[in-house]
């Protein structure tokens, strides 16, 4: 059990989580200080394992990816407020339905988008992002559906009220899974209204991440595709 773990100054690393539930742990960059973000990233990347570092704020992502040679999802030419770093990735998945499709409303939701991207590229699978194509203008819509047509499992990702996620349900057939971004005016309430309609929607089966959690999306279709494998 002990070798599953590294230990330094900060924290423990499990290192051994992939093993036993096909996912790595990931770190979470808010909050730490970058002594101890330093450590883990190296715990991490010594350790051989998929290296994921999320929300990671715009002022130390360019010296730690150039530090750690680690990619930046969204690139960092882009200067989102926040972005999500990976190293040591999964030899690439060769199976046509082991692609993932990425449906983000706005170009605004792109930082969430990628996030979930990144936990898909990382793992070994390929993902389909498609940008700008919520419901104000539903021909988008329609058009991005039909891009993501071959996938395995589509991630939505939407502001304001959210209502992508409910088109993308009552079209699809994939597995749909949705994300409420804090992206919009007012009543949106920092995604609370999105949240809410994606919980209350009449769309059959669409299950819904937390606020602006595209890691945790990206997590679950991994487990969706890892689970279609297993059973062939």
């Amino acid at each position: 059990m002990g070798s599953e773990f590294v230990r330094n100054d900060a924290g423990w690393l499990d290192v051994g989580r992939r093993a036993r539930i096909g996912l790595p742990e990931a770190i979470y960059a808010p909050g730490k200080a970058d002594a101890d973000l330093v450590a883990l990233i190296e715990a991490s990347l010594a350790s051989g394992e998929p290296t994921i570092v999320t929300r990671v704020e715009r002022e130390r992502a360019a010296e730690l990816a150039e530090r750690f040679g680690l990619r930046a999802y969204p690139s960092l030419t882009r200067r989102a407020p926040w972005v999500a770093l990976a190293g040591n990735p999964v030899a690439p998945v060769g199976a046509l339905e082991a692609t993932v499709g990425v449906l983000a409303a706005g170009t605004a939701d792109r930082a969430v988008a990628e996030e979930a991207v990144c936990v898909v590229e990382t793992l070994g699978y390929r993902a389909h992002l498609v940008l700008d194509c919520g419901i104000a203008a539903i021909e988008r819509s329609f058009r991005a559906l039909e891009e993501v047509g071959d996938a395995a499992v589509l991630i939505v990702v939407a502001g304001f009220e959210g209502a992508l996620a409910s088109v993308v349900g009552g079209l699809a057939r994939q597995p749909v899974i949705a994300v409420p971004t804090s992206t919009g005016y007012g009543a949106s309430r920092g995604g609370e209204t999105a949240l809410w309609s994606m919980l209350a929607t009449c769309a059959q089966g669409v299950v819904v991440a937390g606020i602006d959690n595209g890691f945790g999306a990206g997590c679950a279709a991994i487990r969706i595709l890892r689970s279609r494998s297993a059973s062939r």
